[in-house]
C-alpha cells in the first residue's frame, strides 16, 4: 500500500511522546509508535489517532535497551510501509527501577552503579546510534528527519542536575551523537536535532513527585519562565516543525522548549 510519509517514535503512547504523535498525524504522518507495556494504552492511542487523523498507525512492544525492540520496529516499517521512513523521533525514557533518584548514597555519592549506568546508556545513545543506523537507510535524501529529547541540565544551557547524574550524562552522550549524525548527513540533507523539554505533567513525572512532593515540584515550576506546566502537545508541534520541509534548513540544533526554564530565574 502506497502512504505520503511515515514517522517513528519511540516512547510514542503516552506523555510527551503521545503529543508528538499527534502531532504528525495532525500532519499527515503514518506512525509506528513504541511502547514498553501498557497495551490498553497503546491500543487505545493507536484507534484514537487513527479514527480522528485518517492515518495508519501500528504499536510495537519493548524496552529500547534491547536491541530486539529496535530490530521489531523496523520489521514493523519494512512490512507495512515498504521500508520507507522519513522521520525518526527517539522520545522513550524511564527511570532505573522506575524511581526517580533522589538522595546521595552514604559516601556522598550520585552514582547509582554499573548497572543502572549501562541501563541508561542502552536506553538513550545506545539505542539512538541503532536506530539512527537502520533509519537513513530506509530515509530519501532530502525527505530526512531526525529529532531527539534530551532533558534540562544535558548541555552547558545550564547547570548541571545532581540527583540526574545518571541519566544525565546519557542524554548528553545523545545530544552530542546528533551533532555528528547532524554533520554526517547534512550531505543528504537529511536533518538532526535535539529538543529539552520542560515541565509537562506526564506520568513520566510520578517517581519526581513522590520523590520530592507534589507542592515542591509545582513551586519549582512556578519559580521560572512562563510559571506553568507544559502541554505534551507544544513539544509536539516543535517536532512537527523539524519533520517538515518548512525545517529543512535546521539542522544540529538543541533546542529547548521549556517556557523559559533555561533562562532560569
Amino acid at each position: 500500500m502506497s502512504h505520503s510519509k511515515t514517522a517513528l517514535v519511540t516512547g510514542g503512547t503516552r506523555g510527551i511522546g503521545y503529543g508528538i504523535a499527534e502531532e504528525l498525524a495532525a500532519a499527515g504522518y503514518d506512525l509506528v509508535l513504541g511502547y514498553q507495556k501498557n497495551l490498553e494504552r497503546a491500543q487505545s492511542a493507536r484507534a484514537y489517532l487513527e479514527g480522528t487523523y485518517k492515518v495508519r498507525v501500528f504499536v510495537v512492544e519493548g524496552t529500547t535497551e534491547e536491541e530486539a525492540t529496535v530490530d521489531a520496529y523496523f520489521s514493523c516499517i519494512d512490512d507495512n510501509f515498504g521500508g520507507k521512513l522519513n522521520a525518526l523521533v527517539h522520545n522513550a525514557g524511564a527511570y532505573w527501577g522506575g524511581i526517580a533518584p533522589g538522595k546521595p548514597d552514604a559516601n556522598g555519592s550520585w552514582f547509582q552503579g554499573w548497572e543502572a549506568y549501562e541501563y541508561y546508556q542502552g536506553m538513550y545513545p545506545k539505542c539512538f546510534i541503532r536506530l539512527v543506523e537502520k533509519a537513513v537507510t530506509r530515509m530519501e535524501d532530502e525527505r530526512g528527519y531526525i529529532v531527539a529529547v534530551s532533558s534540562p541540565g544535558c548541555n552547558n544551557s545550564q547547570s548541571p542536575h545532581a540527583n540526574y547524574m545518571m541519566p544525565g550524562i546519557s542524554k548528553s552522550s545523545m545530544e552530542y551523537l546528533v551533532r555528528h549524525y547532524a554533520k554526517q548527513l547534512a550531505p543528504r540533507r537529511i536533518t538532526c536535532n535535539v529538543i529539552i523539554p520542560g515541565f509537562a505533567k506526564t506520568e513520566a513525572w510520578d517517581p519526581m513527585l513522590k520523590s520530592f512532593g507534589e507542592d515542591r515540584v509545582d513551586g519549582v515550576v512556578k519559580s521560572y519562565g512562563m510559571k506553568r506546566w507544559s502541554d505534551p502537545r507544544e513539544y509536539g508541534g516543535v517536532v512537527a516543525f523539524l519533520c517538515s520541509e518548512k525545517a529543512a534548513f535546521v539542522t544540529g540544533v538543541t533546542l529547548p522548549v521549556d517556557g523559559g526554564f533555561h533562562l532560569g530565574k
